[in-house]
């Protein structure tokens, strides 16, 4: 890892605790801000990828992954942004289903990592598990939204969490001859 990645991890990682945190202490303002930040930074993401598509990802193979990915990235900061009106309740079934797509994505792949012998898997199993349970407990806690939002809280500064500890793990590095 360079360790301009491993800045971007810390800085990113920390955000995420500060806003985890916040959201557990001030339920009430901090939903938007969350939605807020969150579609603006799939949008420059979704509108980065497109960029890197046109001007270098079309001739390359798999080049075409790229353009999807970033329509569909473009399109959940779209969305996200179009979303910051409605009522919390929306907004966070919104978040909690990103929560659980993260983790269901997390957990097959250290499945499949633990099938070629990667050391890490533990760690993904470990964070996808983690965001499932922080999934369950926000179903569990749906009727009252001011739990619901701590408890994404704390899901949050996990998350955040376990984005700093990734810089002090070690990575096989292979190189192909």
């Amino acid at each position: 890892m360079t360790r301009i990645r491993k800045v971007t991890n810390f800085l990113l990682g920390s955000f995420m605790v500060i806003m985890g945190l916040a959201l557990f202490f001030q339920p009430e303002d901090g939903v938007e801000a969350i939605m807020g930040i969150l579609s603006i930074v799939l949008i420059i993401i979704g509108i980065r990828l497109l960029i890197q598509y046109f001007t270098m990802a079309k001739h390359m193979v798999g080049g075409k992954s790229t353009l999807y990915l970033g329509l569909i990235v473009l399109d959940f900061g779209m969305v996200s942004a179009s979303m910051m009106n409605e009522s919390r309740f929306y907004i966070m079934m919104y978040l909690i289903g990103a929560h659980a797509f993260a983790g269901v994505i997390g957990l097959l792949k250290s499945l499949e990592e633990r099938r070629y012998g990667v050391n890490s898997w533990k760690f993904k199993m470990l964070y996808a598990l983690g965001n499932l349970v922080v999934v369950l407990a926000c179903l569990f806690f749906i009727r009252t939204t001011t739990t619901l939002v701590q408890i994404y809280g704390i899901g949050l500064s996990l998350t955040g969490l376990a984005q700093i500890a990734t810089i002090f793990r070690k990575i096989d590095v292979v190189y192909v001859q």
